[in-house]
């Protein structure tokens, strides 16, 4: 798992879920999506993972949309 400083934990980042773009920090967002995916079940937490696996990669923008 990659490790972020405190500055890029608080680096702001750009969520599309559910096609609504949200702007929190990083932080927020890792706390928020890692939740979510093992909250949820199904297709739900495939989103979630989705969106949590680019944060972690480092991503500045991060959708939930698949890429075909």
């Amino acid at each position: 798992m990659k490790q972020f400083t405190k500055k890029q934990l608080a680096q702001k980042v750009w969520v599309t879920c559910y096609r609504q773009k949200k702007e929190m920090t990083r932080k927020e967002a890792i706390e928020t999506y890692f939740e979510g995916m093992v909250c949820c079940d199904g297709s739900e937490a495939e989103r979630y993972q989705r969106i949590y696996c680019q944060l972690m990669e480092g991503f500045r923008q991060v959708t939930d949309e698949r890429d075909y």
